[in-house]
């Protein structure tokens, strides 16, 4: 009898953990759209989570001060985890109107994101409760006597609910988003924490008479946990959010469009906000203005091997593979699942054969095959409408410098002094190429647009040390000061 009591509370731990963490996974994933997935972001919001957990246990030990009896530990980890899920399925209404408010009311995406921690971090303070009080219905069941004591139920309960934190964490962008979605994985939290608080309460009731306690107690558990689990079914199937194709990496967003009168697609993972690429599907070619510009460059160059460093929508190198059949294409870009989003709901068609897609980190893997030569080499990586500042640092454009020839960048800046973060993209480039440093803006404007770098005179554009925009002072990025972070928060958060 003892081994099933205590194989049910590790089951109940384990649930707890792995709801908890793969909720957070999940409110961090659907926040992405409209805050980004930065490394500042997302440490903000796993602080906030922390700090939940460690309140749940904080009150949980003061709640277990005063309980007497077995059944009464059982009966109120219950009740809190029950408390847990309808917490965080309301919190799952209130998140998205939360994030639009406070994306249209501040400029800062760190109290964005904290506002996101602290919705979610109510419901894991509640289910962090319940370990502490589990422990201690454990404790009083089964005494010294029998080879049990508190300091063995609480290092066995935390060991247990942290693996299930580890398999929310880990399970949840791996498997669960790329194969069910994001709203069925959000379905399956809240019933592991409904089950959860389920068990604990027919074990409070199965082990002891409640002819001393209410069956108030009991009952309300229950309402309370089937309540969760309606108002989630009722959000998931009223909501119109789009979240996009998931993948263990990201989402990906897919609109069709009329360009030109002709009929597109686009795809992006920062709706409303960016394109990653445009395709025509009759032409074959690619409608974004920086595509047309790569694409001029390269009839230019006529290179036979090329790098893509970034795939989104992979619109421009499949424009020059589809009209270059003798050309060799390699695109890399983190996103291992993005040609089966591509072909399937972009392209409507297989990549073009000519073209080598490689699912890896592209500084990584070129870091790793630094003996690999390429005639032409495009940078085209984005996080949401920001570049991946990992590739323009000076040791990485050093890099690529040795492993192709001609090299042009895409990235999104304003070409003003005033920009710190458009500024540093510009010494980087300047201080790797110097005289062969070029630029081309798509207007004269100071507005956030597309430019493109490049390391040769490329189609329409002029040196870079002779526009009038470039601030030479500027200090540079290097690996070992991310300065790109920092000025990415201070100057583009004001837009």
């Amino acid at each position: 009898m003892q081994k099933k009591v205590l194989g049910i509370c590790l089951v109940i731990a384990l649930l707890e953990g792995f709801a908890g963490l793969g909720i957070e996974i999940y409110a961090i994933r659907i926040s992405a759209t409209y805050i980004g997935a930065s490394i500042s972001i997302t440490g903000v919001i796993l602080a906030m989570v922390l700090i939940a957990i460690a309140v749940g246990y904080w009150y949980g030990g003061r709640l277990s001060q005063s309980i007497n009896t077995p059944r009464e530990a059982l009966l109120k980890a219950g009740h809190v985890l029950s408390l847990s899920a309808i917490s965080h399925a309301i919190a799952c209404i209130i998140q998205l109107p939360l994030l639009a408010f406070m994306t249209s009311t501040t400029d800062s995406l760190i109290l964005a994101a904290m506002g996101v921690g602290l919705l979610f971090g109510v419901g894991l303070a509640f289910g962090s409760t319940a370990i502490p009080l589990i422990t201690q219905f454990l404790s009083l069941k089964y005494k010294n006597a029998d080879g049990v004591d508190a300091g063995k139920n609480a290092g066995m309960m935390v060991a247990i609910t942290t693996v299930g934190s580890v398999l929310g964490s880990t399970i949840t962008p791996i498997l669960l988003l790329p194969y069910i979605g994001l709203m069925s994985s959000l379905a399956l939290f809240i019933v592991s924490l409904a089950i959860s608080s389920y068990l604990c309460t027919k074990l409070a009731v199965q082990l002891y008479s409640d002819d001393y306690v209410s069956q108030l107690s009991p009952k309300q558990n229950n309402m309370l946990a089937v309540s969760a689990v309606i108002i989630t079914a009722a959000f998931i199937y009223l909501s119109k959010v789009d979240t996009g194709y998931q993948t263990a990496t990201g989402a990906w967003f897919i609109d069709y469009v009329l360009y030109d009168g002709q009929m597109a697609v686009t795809i992006t993972d920062k709706p409303g906000k960016s394109t990653s690429s445009c395709w025509i599907y009759v032409a074959q070619k690619n409608c974004h203005w920086y595509g047309e510009i790569t694409v001029d460059a390269i009839d230019q160059l006529q290179p036979e091997s090329l790098v893509f460093l970034g795939g989104a929508g992979m619109g421009t190198p499949s424009e020059v593979a589809h009209h270059n059949p003798d050309m060799s294409l390699t695109v890399i870009d983190i996103d291992k699942d993005l040609p089966k989003i591509v072909e399937r709901y972009f392209l409507q068609a297989p990549i073009a054969p000519n073209i080598e897609f490689i699912g890896d980190d592209a500084r990584g893997y070129l870091t790793r095959n630094s003996a690999a030569r390429y005639d032409f080499m495009l940078i085209d990586a984005f996080q949401g409408r920001y570049v991946a500042s990992n590739l323009y640092t000076l040791e990485a454009l050093s890099q690529f410098k040795t492993n192709s020839k001609y090299i042009m960048a895409n990235i999104i800046g304003i070409p003003i002094k005033e920009h710190g973060y458009t500024q540093m993209l510009f010494k980087n480039w300047h201080e790797v190429f110097g005289d062969s440093a070029y630029v081309r803006t798509r207007t004269d404007s100071p507005n956030l647009q597309n430019i493109m770098l490049c390391n040769f005179a490329c189609p329409g554009s002029q040196k870079l040390s002779q526009t009038g925009f470039m601030y030479d002072n500027q200090k540079v990025h290097t690996d070992d000061v991310p300065r790109l972070d920092r000025y990415l928060y201070r100057s583009i958060e004001s837009l």
